[in-house]
């Protein structure tokens, strides 16, 4: 007889229709804004971003060169004819803006604005979602989204500004610079997924930004071993191919003699570069990949820049063909180096980039809300 009634009771989940859902899912996102409104963090965020386009904004480019509040700096070759079309706004806005703004200063005061979310739903506040017909899955699922706000508001209005300053001061209406916002969205989705599972299951803000931090430490660690094992594999391969057209250019067997040692020392350790390689892609592959998510931002912008390449190409002698520092080399010039690194690093799809991280957050999600369901309130 309880059962019966309680299955015919209006607010039993079991009754709601999808209209139900939708306004109880718009009820939790409303508080979650009102939440981010009263926090200090939010709008010291907001005026940051106003500050960092408006220093991009300062800038000035022409025909002469570059200036900044209409004083000229006198930098050599950087005008339009270098950075026609709004390149230079756009090259300022992909490293400063993205590489540094978007993905380390906003992402940090994102996570600590964010900190309580679920350390706060576990301690107290679920008793109060669970007092309303919403399933405990949908509750955890729904509250991680709603923790997205803080970086989807933010670049939104980011990539607003941006627009404006391309198209004013750059003279190009780059509607591209729009895909900032799905793309940080998604960066900051893969250390918000670490720190909201460690924050349900500690109860301690403090922990999950801690442990947030440290994993996203580990993960570019992981991202400059497999960079740095990327260039030497790579030097290594050109340095072969190198070696070997120099064998078959040489006419005497006593010349190419000389050189079959060092192809054959070389082959040696192309072999580890391709072992070392091949470990930290590896684990690359089963994580976030921050690094390369922001990278796609200049890829859509396609950020170019035409800065003496002629020139130095056509300075470049039998001296500088020689690699400096650790890859060294007597056939591989460092502009040959940079060019097969930037190509390879075209060639990684977006799914992969994107794909793998996500199949990451959805494991860790998947198993936060299985905890998140089984603990006992």
């Amino acid at each position: 007889m309880n059962t019966s009634t309680h299955s015919a009771h209006p607010l039993d989940r079991r009754n709601l229709s999808a209209a139900d859902y939708i306004v109880q899912t718009w009820a939790i996102f409303v508080s979650a804004y009102r939440e981010l409104n009263a926090r200090k963090l939010f709008w010291v965020a907001l005026a940051l971003n106003g500050l960092v386009i408006g220093a991009v904004a300062a800038i000035g480019i022409d025909e002469k060169g570059i200036s900044v509040f209409g004083y000229a700096l006198g930098i050599p070759r950087v005008n339009t004819r270098t950075f026609p079309d709004g390149q230079l706004y756009k090259v300022i806005l992909s490293a400063l803006g993205v590489g540094f703004w978007l993905s380390w200063l906003s992402t940090i005061l994102a996570l600590l604005s964010t900190a309580s979310m679920f350390p706060d739903l576990v301690t107290g506040g679920v008793d109060t979602m669970l007092s309303k017909p919403i399933g405990r899955g949908r509750l955890f699922f729904t509250k991680f989204a709603t923790g997205l706000l803080f970086t989807a508001l933010q670049v939104t209005v980011f990539a607003l500004l941006a627009f404006l300053v391309l198209g004013l001061r750059g003279g190009v209406w780059e509607l591209g610079i729009f895909v900032v916002v799905p793309l940080m969205v998604v960066f900051f989705s893969y250390l918000f997924a670490v720190q909201a599972v460690v924050g349900a299951m500690t109860k301690s803000p403090i922990a999950s930004v801690i442990v947030t931090l440290l994993f996203w430490i580990f993960i570019f660690l992981v991202h400059s071993g497999e960079q740095f094992t990327l260039v030497g594999r790579t030097a290594s391969r050109l340095e072969i191919a190198g070696i070997e057209a120099k064998i078959e250019s040489l006419k005497t067997e006593e010349a190419k003699e000389g050189l079959r040692k060092p192809l054959e020392d070389q082959r040696a350790d192309d072999a580890n570069w391709v072992l070392a390689h091949q470990i930290f892609f590896g684990v690359k592959t089963v994580l976030p990949k921050t690094t390369e998510t922001a990278g796609l931002v200049t890829r859509a912008l396609a950020v170019t820049a035409n800065i003496g390449d002629e020139e130095d190409a056509e300075a470049e002698d039998e001296n500088t063909r020689r690699q400096r520092g650790f890859f060294r080399s007597q056939f591989v010039t460092e502009r040959k180096l940079r060019g097969a690194i930037e190509e390879e690093m075209s060639k990684r799809p977006v799914w992969w980039v994107v794909g793998t991280s996500f199949a990451f957050e959805v494991v860790l999600l998947t198993f936060g809300a299985w905890w998140f369901r089984r603990r006992d309130f």
